[in-house]
């Protein structure tokens, strides 16, 4: 049986959203704890914020391992996903226990009082080999894949209180231990790997910045941009450091870190630079709608701002662009890859400049902002570097779109085009539109439409949920019928060896949940 490992890698970025979409909130609250932290507040206000910050940094924050194991294994489970939350909170504790005997045993465990760069840390309060998220996600994907190939096995009669999910149960416990007792050795190993990786990003200087910006941004259609800023912002790949006295390892991680530490703090880690993904979601998304709308027909500029504004909205507040990827890449591969090379350049800019802080939807970067002194993060740079970038985005844009005469919102009528032509371009056009804004209602028809579009119930394997799209795994693709699928107001299909995307907005998860209600599968 050949494997799909593109559909494996899209399944995975699909399961690992889950845990990061609370992240996000989770953020909003450190960032608000510091603020009722700070020195002009009262003594109570104080309080409740140093409370806030520690609850959420250390329960939340702290435990990413635990947090992404849990989120994995019950993103990949097809069902009974409550067993598969047990089962995936029983493997991670076995897996440190585990891991902690055979040091213990082995005489290899370092003195707990200076851990800080010796490939050990704490978890739970369990000393064990650092492997951070790492082992969450490992721990993951294999509970996720064993839960989903054992649930359904019967035993006989006599012993059949142990099947099913008990049994799925005892092999990952098995495997968690196994697995403890293994990463004494293979972590070292890996470990060693990623500081030679930080060694490198860290020569590269603005190059690297470059390239990890430029990359999050091209592989965005693909549904694989997780798996290379992740590890990035929730890893030791990202950068580790010691804040007041924990050690700290992942880009975000430090932020936050730092975040409820500012006054012993002089300047921001320079790990920071892998959390600025937000600057072209900002100022890229402005320029590109201002030069969608001059270069539209003036007859449809009207039409072009009132679909693209609202998009455009959503981009700088939530920092979701992928309505404007896909309308990039379908207009033209050179738009696409000349948006992420500017995205790539300008956040090497702004890091020059002297920019500190934690970058994406405009809701969350603000409440750190107000958290941390202009001192620390320069925050007033983003403006005149904005203004230029916005500059720079609508030129070239502009300049693109008239020179390779694409295809782009209100520009239907081409040069050399008859008005047949046109015509059909118009209806192009609209049912684009008529896609990309549509309604806030999700109507029964349409999610049926959906079900039927993918080949029927019988063809869907599994249904799951990113931040904007559905990833579904079907079993024949030659059954897809796009157009029963576009009956639900989306922004594009893209399919791959056995899965399909369908780009439908910030309401994804809510049409997920429809979707695998109306196939029975809401467990």
């Amino acid at each position: 049986m050949s494997i799909d490992a593109q559909g494996a890698l899209k399944r995975f970025s699909g399961a690992v959203i889950r845990p990061v979409l609370f992240l996000a909130v989770a953020g909003i609250l450190l960032a608000l704890s510091v603020i009722l932290k700070m020195a002009v507040m009262p003594a109570p206000v104080v309080m409740l914020g140093t409370m806030l910050y520690t609850c959420v940094n250390s329960g939340v924050v702290g435990n990413l391992g635990l947090l992404f194991c849990i989120g994995l294994t019950c993103g990949f489970a097809n069902k009974k996903k409550g067993d598969a939350a047990v089962i995936a909170a029983a493997t991670f504790l076995v897996f440190l226990y585990a891991n902690n005997t055979w040091l213990t045993a082995n005489n290899m465990l370092i003195h707990a009082d200076s851990l800080y760069g010796t490939g050990q840390g704490m978890v739970l309060g369990v000393q064990v080999v650092d492997t951070g998220v790492f082992m969450g996600i490992i721990l993951g994907c294999l509970n996720g894949w064993i839960f989903n190939k054992l649930c359904d096995v019967k035993f006989p009669q006599v012993v059949s209180a142990y099947d099913g999910t008990k049994f799925v149960f005892f092999v990952t416990i098995m495997v968690a231990g196994v697995l403890g007792v293994a990463m004494c050795y293979i972590w070292p190993v890996v470990n060693s790997w990623i500081s030679a990786l930080q060694g490198f990003m860290r020569a590269a200087g603005y190059g690297g910045v470059f390239v990890y910006a430029f990359l999050n941004k091209l592989l965005i259609p693909t549904g694989m941009h997780h798996l290379l800023w992740m590890p990035f912002m929730y890893s030791s790949v990202g950068g580790t450091l010691n804040v007041g006295g924990q050690t700290v390892a992942g880009s975000y991680n430090i932020f936050m870190a730092e975040l409820g530490d500012v006054a012993h703090i002089s300047a921001m880690d320079e790990s920071i630079r892998f959390s600025m993904l937000g600057f072209g979601k900002w100022f890229g998304t402005i320029g590109s709608v201002l030069a969608f709308i001059s270069v539209a027909k003036p007859e449809h500029r009207a039409q072009v701002r009132s679909m693209l504004i609202p998009a455009a909205l959503v981009a700088i507040l939530a920092g979701v662009t992928e309505p404007f990827d896909f309308m990039y890449l379908w207009a033209s591969p050179i738009l696409y890859v000349v948006n992420s090379a500017l995205d790539g350049i300008f956040q090497c800019i702004l890091y020059a400049f002297g920019w500190r802080a934690l970058l994406t939807g405009l809701i969350e970067t603000i409440p750190g902002l107000i958290a941390l002194p202009a001192r620390l993060s320069h925050w007033y740079v983003v403006i005149p570097v904005g203004i230029v970038a916005t500059f720079v985005w609508f030129v070239v844009f502009r300049f693109l779109i008239l020179k390779l005469n694409l295809d782009t919102p209100g520009r239907e009528l081409l040069e050399g085009e008859s008005e047949d032509e046109s015509e059909a371009g118009a209806v192009r056009i609209a049912a684009a539109e008529s896609k990309a804004t549509g309604t806030d209602a999700v109507a029964d028809d349409a999610i049926e439409s959906v079900i039927e579009g993918l080949g029927g119930p019988e063809n869907i394997k599994k249904v799951m949920n990113c931040f904007t799209r559905l990833r579904v795994d079907v079993y024949d693709m030659s059954k897809i019928d796009d157009e029963k699928i576009n009956k639900l107001k989306n922004t594009g299909i893209i399919k791959g060896k056995s899965n399909v995307q369908i780009a439908v907005g910030m309401r994804v998860e809510e049409i997920c949940e429809e979707v695998n209600k109306v196939l029975g599968r809401e467990d």
